[in-house]
């Protein structure tokens, strides 16, 4: 199995070499544990050390927020996005929706899809799953997206990060209870309190064809991104 490089070297580890290529990985977790920075930084990554073109799908905020919010950290290039190689698309606002119902499986799915096969794109952030099932309405519309979608990225030759919010300080990996099962992999971020201070953490909790650690990891946000170490070092 081919691994590509996360962007951040401590996850490759944990890895033993990166992510799966072509894999779909649910990064689950709460507000403010990380989930946008480590998923610019796999992007941005990958276009400046590897040539791929990466694209960032958004529900959640604009893309011009999110490019203002990059700015303080040294992975981001501006050059980069300007040349086209990473793409921040916010599909709320996406002249294709006016063609397309956004509400429905199909449309949805087809919008994604279609965007990924017109940008050549081999990186991909789904920003966030949550959302998108949040806006179908139904459990029944919920798990036909899931299922789908699933299958569409397995023919799209992207490696896919499906960015999904759960509560604070719970175990949970997705509001539905379907989305785990359709991933490749699953990291799970989260806090623990120490002291009256939250300390992020992450844990891979499941990486098919990787033989990886599952062990809890301190998680901190730097001026370079994302470093992680050992909770004993705490």
């Amino acid at each position: 199995m081919e691994l590509i490089d996360t962007g951040i070297p401590e996850l490759n580890e944990i890895l033993t070499g990166g992510f799966p290529k072509n894999n779909s990985i649910l990064l689950a977790g709460s507000c403010g544990t990380g989930k946008t920075i480590l998923s610019e930084q796999f992007l941005f990554k990958g276009a400046k050390d590897y040539d791929e073109v990466g694209i960032y799908i958004s529900l959640s905020e604009p893309s011009d927020k999110i490019l203002r919010n990059l700015e303080p950290f040294s992975f981001y290039d501006p050059e980069l996005v300007d040349s086209g190689k990473i793409k921040f698309l916010d599909i709320t606002e996406d002249a294709r929706l006016v063609n397309l119902e956004p509400l429905t499986v199909s449309g949805i799915i087809n919008m994604i899809a279609s965007i990924i096969r017109d940008t050549e794109a081999t990186r991909v952030v789904i920003d966030s799953i949550t959302g998108i099932c949040n806006s179908l309405g139904s459990e029944k519309k919920v798990r036909e997206f899931i299922f789908e979608l699933g299958l569409q990225l397995n023919y799209l030759n992207c490696t896919t990060i499906l960015i999904s919010e759960v509560p604070p300080m719970t175990h949970q990996y997705s509001i539905y209870g379907v989305e785990e099962f359709i991933a490749d992999g699953v990291i799970l971020l989260g806090f623990y309190e120490d002291r009256g201070e939250l300390i992020r953490t992450l844990q891979v909790v499941k990486m098919r064809g990787v033989n990886h650690s599952r062990k809890k990891h301190i998680m901190e946000i730097t001026s370079d991104g994302i470093q992680l170490k050992p909770m004993f070092e705490l």
